[in-house]
């Protein structure tokens, strides 16, 4: 066996964020939290456009803005202004998925919060912007997001817990914040309930959120430090790295040229693979002047050229993969698209 051939993977192991998504993990134990406030997570979900299955499914990925507009909503409706806050108490570091196993896997503190910087924009969140900023004896993990989301308090809220309990897992009981900044002025008559639960000051800042601790803290090692798991993990995330974003559009065509293969040709399944209602969907389609019945035509007659001209497969077979419940009606969209029958089209394009 090619020794190289050991390591290869022919495709990502699971899908990644496109531009401004962020994966519905974050979303971990919101029903609950919720529930528990007196309101309703589904509706709340419909209200903002996103398909309610969400609450269980933790490896789709949904629109951040709407995201961030359904949290800003929860505080406002619930009567909870630290909704953000409360949530990411309920949740593990694990909402970050495999970023949050290499962190733990990484050999040194450094390391975890290099990793952490590295790859969270990666496969959890596009919008994503950490780095690590070390001044003297104080080190700051700061973060921020890519576009202007508007009043965005409660992911903010959300993200600082997260980033500190991923902080706490690779420092182990010898990582304590000096302190923490919050850019929100909404807080300042909150910091006491805040400070209770992360143990240090809260600053306010009208920037970055940042954490502080101690610079030398960075070269601890990570309690449960894997070396061989790290290696394996950051290989993959690294190859992943450099795949250009895909947009919305891709997405569609995507899930419509896998959905042959399942047999789950409809808006429904498209728009809830996607994080979305299907009104979402088709609304976000209408507004480029297409329709999802106008993309799965289009790839339906592709893959019909492409098997007619290429294999012997009969065409009620083809017609039959590709969604027909009739041969003849795949026959008369055919003769439409290309003014001839697929009998006549294999036989001028066959091979």
């Amino acid at each position: 066996m090619n020794a190289d051939l050991f390591y290869a993977l022919e495709q990502p192991l699971h899908s990644l964020p496109a531009h401004s998504q962020v994966r519905s993990a974050n979303l971990q134990n919101f029903a609950d939290l919720v529930a528990r406030l007196g309101g309703n997570p589904r509706a709340l979900l419909e209200r903002h456009g996103l398909d309610t299955r969400l609450i269980e499914d933790q490896d789709s990925f949904i629109d951040c803005q709407a995201l961030v507009n359904m949290y800003e909503d929860c505080a406002a409706d619930l009567s909870e202004p630290l909704f953000g806050f409360h949530l990411a108490e309920m949740q593990a570091p694990d909402v970050y998925g495999c970023v949050a196993a290499l962190c733990r896997a990484a050999p040194s503190v450094r390391e975890a919060v290099n990793s952490l910087i590295d790859y969270i924009p990666v496969v959890h969140s596009s919008e994503s912007v950490l780095e690590l900023v070390t001044a003297s004896k104080v080190a700051e993990l700061r973060w921020t997001e890519r576009s202007n989301m508007g009043v965005n308090d409660q992911a903010n809220c959300q993200g600082l817990l997260l980033n500190l309990k991923v902080l706490r897992m690779a420092g182990g009981d010898n990582f304590k914040p000096e302190y923490v900044t919050l850019p929100a002025e909404i807080y300042r008559n909150m910091t006491p309930e805040i400070e209770r639960v992360i143990a240090c000051p809260v600053r306010m800042s009208d920037g970055k959120g940042r954490i502080a601790f101690a610079a030398d803290l960075l070269d601890a090692r990570v309690p449960s430090a894997n070396k061989p798991l790290f290696q394996l993990l950051s290989s993959y995330m690294s190859r992943l790295k450099p795949l250009p974003k895909r947009d919305f559009l891709d997405l569609v065509n995507d899930y419509i040229a896998n959905a042959f293969e399942r047999g789950e040709l409809h808006v429904e399944g498209c728009a809830s693979a996607l994080g979305m209602s299907s009104r979402t969907l088709q609304s976000r389609l209408q507004s480029k002047d297409l329709s999802f019945s106008e993309l799965l035509e289009h790839r339906r007659l592709a893959r019909a050229k492409y098997v007619l001209s290429q294999s012997d497969m009969s065409i009620a077979e083809l017609a039959d993969s590709l969604g027909y419940a009739e041969r003849t009606s795949f026959g008369r969209a055919f003769k439409r698209w290309t003014s001839l029958s697929p009998q006549q089209y294999r036989e001028l394009h066959g091979r």
